[in-house]
């Protein structure tokens, strides 16, 4: 066994696993020993235990050009050859720790390099057994091997995890960043929306102020309709820029009436309703529940703008209840609209995927997608039936708050 002196913590992990494993010079003299069994049979191990990777998908797609698989065949051989060397040094944990390095940063897990070693233990057993081994007992060798692979592993999972570490700060660093980059973003564009909303705000106002006597009384509302819509949008960026900026752990736990988010839904598609003539039954009381009032206002009215969108009948239903389930709540909003094919209730809460039914209507294709990720920010899930012809009922289960008033 060569372990040369170092003060290094590589060495110190090193001389660590030794005394844990009990790695002796003994150890090191049967590894010894056990070379040139290994040496007759290197290639016949190689050629063995690539046969067994190309029975994989997962490792054989990686392994089409047949140079490359000699080469790793090559590798393969060395690297067994330095664990029988027992030369326990800088040389040697290097090695292991480039091996974990590189399959991380390629993405090999765990699984194929401790099928390897399983392989070169099979392949040791067998020659044993075939009487090429001088020493008729070989448990002694065999427990050898052992620790030694057990060190292998040791030090070259330690590696592959840290390599997996250094990655997923560098994944988290890039995350803040982009976060941050967002919440600028989003910053600039409010006000870039702000600005032209406060302006209609205020020419409706002097438009009031100057010429409101002389307006018929009709077209005075509707310029004070059109004001306080102004105001009301100008709020709802400022909401939706707060939550876009918070970071609280807690902001998705604070207790919401379900019955006050939908009121000021519908209040914001009033409009729409009464142009649309269609209908929406609310059956209140609905529950309380844990969430972020302003996240789930904006999940509830893209389900039911959405469901008011495009219904296809005259008039329009839309029916909005709750159950209680195991201490959670489903909110449930059912419509009379065209339905759902079976096959596309899995993607339509898929970004930028819109139904072949629905091309013809204008959308981003963002109002399901948006809906389902504010939702599930909540702790909640959200999930749709549908029946072609009649309807489609969307179902929202969030926490319930303990004060909550329950429906059953």
């Amino acid at each position: 066994m060569d372990l040369q002196p170092d003060s290094s913590a590589d060495y110190e992990a090193l001389a660590n696993y030794l005394a844990f494993l009990k790695l002796t010079e003994v150890d090191s003299a049967r590894l010894h020993e056990l070379r040139p069994l290994f040496r007759s049979s290197a290639n016949l191990f190689a050629d063995t235990f690539y046969a067994h990777l190309l029975s994989f998908d997962e490792t054989a797609r990686f392994l089409q050009d047949p140079q490359v698989v000699q080469k790793l065949k090559e590798l393969q051989i060395l690297h067994w050859e330095s664990l029988l060397n027992a030369n326990w040094d800088k040389e040697f944990i290097e090695r292991r720790k480039s091996i974990g390095r590189t399959h991380a940063e390629r993405g090999i897990e765990p699984l194929f390099f401790l099928g390897s070693h399983f392989q070169f233990i099979e392949h040791l057993l067998h020659q044993f057994e075939a009487g090429n081994f001088e020493q008729e007992d070989y448990s002694e060798h065999f427990l050898s091997v052992i620790k030694a692979m057990f060190l292998d592993i040791g030090l070259t999972l330690e590696s592959y995890f840290g390599q997996l570490s250094t990655d997923l700060r560098r994944a988290l660093s890039m995350v803040w960043k982009a976060n941050d980059e967002l919440k600028q973003f989003a910053r600039l564009t409010s006000h870039d929306l702000k600005t032209p909303l406060g302006t209609v705000a205020n020419l409706c106002e002097e438009a009031l102020d100057e010429f409101g006597d002389q307006m018929p009384e009709e077209a005075a509302e509707l310029i004070g309709k059109a004001r306080q819509t102004a105001f009301r949008m100008s709020g709802l960026i400022d909401e939706l820029l707060s939550v876009s900026i918070k970071t609280q752990i807690d902001d998705a736990n604070d207790e919401v009436s379900i019955d006050e988010v939908i009121s000021e839904v519908l209040s914001r598609m009033s409009q729409a309703i009464s142009e649309n003539s269609f209908n929406v039954d609310v059956a209140s009381p609905l529950p309380v529940v844990l969430g972020n009032k302003i996240q789930l206002r904006e999940a509830f009215y893209n389900l039911i703008s959405n469901a008011e969108k495009y219904i296809d009948k005259v008039p329009g239903q839309i029916q909005i209840s709750a159950k209680s389930s195991e201490g959670d709540f489903i909110i449930t909003i059912t419509d009379n609209g065209p339905g759902i094919p079976a096959e596309e209730l899995e993607q339509i809460f898929t970004a930028f995927r819109r139904l072949q039914m629905h091309q013809g209507h204008e959308g981003s294709g963002l109002g399901l997608y948006f809906a389902k990720s504010l939702i599930e920010h909540q702790g909640g899930k959200i999930w749709a039936e549908s029946k072609l012809g009649v309807g489609s009922s969307f179902h929202v289960q969030l926490r319930g708050a303990q004060n909550s008033q329950r429906k059953d």
